[in-house]
């Protein structure tokens, strides 16, 4: 499928969903096996980005219904709490913050590991794609951060585990279902590295540190999900929308610098072509449109891995299933 070309263009824009040419698109080509074997990891990225930049121009001017069609719970095969709640002996790992950038990792390393994919697919985080909205929307525990998820998740029969870092480990339960969440990527966002490209490099890297105290040590006869709760869009040079300072100003001025605000109660948002209100059961949330990059106070103003917006990069995770024969 090439980029822009008119069939895709007519696709995106015609009415119907859009998200299965997305999915095709963005796992078996841009970020496919066979790119991330043949190009070093900084190429990699950059012409991935480049061409989903493209793309995203497409979706927030001509074709932003798409963004509508991620307010829907995924379908039932996608729903994490379902799949906990089995019968069958599984176990899910959450790696907060990973995208679909790194799905040739994780099927580098499940094969290395001797597991079998069974499905290697995509689901969809909340808007805004915010972790506490995640676990309240997708794990239905409200005001729960993932480090107290242990005490939350027993009553549901789910062991929980939280790993605040890639060197952490636990003793995991033999019996039930367990899950993991690993701080790891969103954790080095706010890193100093997170200014410069190569932090995708150790991102990769330390993915499989990760991958040694969480996948690796989940007891066989397991199914395993790895997912997560959002990705991140990366605004390196030519990879953000062209937008002037005066553009910016008033969504800096309403949202601080950052990528989402949820409103008050009767509060009415500034229009601007670039900001989007979504309803959701217990609130309004403004959120920037695509790859809009905001520019907050401090020192983050540099970071070039952010999250919380509208971006594809941001919504869709990655949703792979390891079957228990290995």
């Amino acid at each position: 499928m090439s980029d822009l070309s008119f069939p895709m263009y007519q696709r995106l824009v015609s009415p119907g969903p859009r998200l299965p040419l997305i999915k095709e698109w963005l796992l078996d080509d841009v970020w496919s096996l066979e790119r991330y074997e043949s190009l070093s990891r900084s190429e990699y990225l950059k012409t991935g980005e480049d061409r989903v930049n493209k793309v995203e121009e497409v979706i927030a001017a001509s074709a932003s219904r798409l963004y509508d069609e991620f307010l829907q719970a995924p379908d039932a095969e996608r729903d994490i709490l379902q799949f906990l709640t089995s019968e069958k002996p599984r176990a899910a790992v959450i790696f907060d913050g990973l995208s679909l950038r790194e799905m040739p990792v994780l099927k580098k390393l499940s094969e290395a590991s001797g597991l079998k994919i069974k499905d290697y697919g995509l689901s969809w985080a909340v808007i805004p794609t915010d972790t506490m909205d995640f676990i309240t929307q997708r794990l239905k525990l409200s005001n729960t951060a993932p480090s107290q998820l242990k005490s939350q998740l027993k009553g549901l029969g789910i062991f929980a585990y939280y790993f605040s870092d890639t060197g952490e480990r636990h003793r995991l339960e033999k019996q039930g279902n367990i899950l993991l969440w690993s701080a790891f990527p969103d954790i080095t966002y706010g890193d100093s590295g997170a200014k410069f490209p190569q932090h995708f490099e150790q991102i990769h890297t330390r993915l499989e540190a990760a991958w040694r105290n969480t996948v690796q040590q989940i007891p066989r006869g397991r199914e395993i999900l790895l997912t997560s709760d959002h990705g991140y869009v990366f605004f390196g040079s030519g990879h953000a929308f062209p937008r002037s300072n005066e553009s910016i100003k008033p969504l800096n001025a309403f949202l601080g610098g950052e990528r989402f605000r949820k409103l008050e109660p009767g509060e009415a948002p500034p229009f601007h072509p670039d900001l989007r209100v979504f309803e959701r059961e217990s609130y309004r949330v403004a959120v920037v449109k695509g790859r809009v990059q905001t520019h907050p106070p401090g020192p983050s103003s540099t970071k070039l891995y952010k999250h919380g917006g509208l971006s594809i990069m941001e919504i869709l995770v990655p949703w792979v299933i390891l079957s228990p024969e290995g």
